[in-house]
C-alpha cells in the first residue's frame, strides 16, 4: 500500500468520526426540532451537527485526492460502527450480539472491497 493511500484512509477514518459525531448532535437537536427558520438557527445542537457534517464532507473531499474512489469510499461504512458505539456510550442504547456481528461484517466488507482493489486485481 503506497503512502498516499494510507493518508487517504486515515483522512477517511477522521471523516467517519466527524460525521458520526454530527449525527449524535442531530439526535440531540431533534428534541427541539421545529420547521421555522429562527428555531432552526437557534437549535445549537443542529448547528453543531451541521458543522461536524461539513468538516466530515471536507475531509472526504481531501481524502479523495489520495486514492481511488472505489477504494476509499467503502470506509464511509465505518460511520455505522461509530454511530452504534456513540449511541451506546452517550444515549444508553443497547449493543446486542446482532449489532456486534453486524460491525464485524462491516469491517470484513471494507477489507474485502478495498483489498481487492488495491492492486487492480
Amino acid at each position: 500500500m503506497d503512502k498516499d493511500l494510507k493518508i487517504g484512509i486515515l483522512i477517511m477514518f477522521l471523516c467517519t468520526l466527524f460525521t458520526a459525531v454530527g449525527q449524535l448532535f442531530f439526535k440531540y437537536g431533534s428534541v427541539d426540532f421545529e420547521w421555522n427558520l429562527f428555531a432552526l438557527l437557534t437549535n445549537y445542537d443542529l448547528v453543531v451537527g451541521f458543522i461536524f457534517y461539513a468538516v466530515g464532507a471536507m475531509l472526504l473531499i481531501m481524502a479523495l485526492k489520495f486514492g481511488k474512489l472505489s477504494i476509499l469510499y467503502p470506509f464511509v461504512a465505518l460511520t455505522f460502527i461509530w454511530v452504534m458505539l456513540i449511541s451506546v456510550w452517550f444515549l444508553g442504547e443497547s449493543l446486542n450480539n446482532f449489532k456486534f456481528g453486524a460491525m464485524i461484517f462491516i469491517v470484513l466488507g471494507i477489507i474485502l472491497i478495498t483489498g481487492g482493489n488495491t492492486n487492480g486485481k
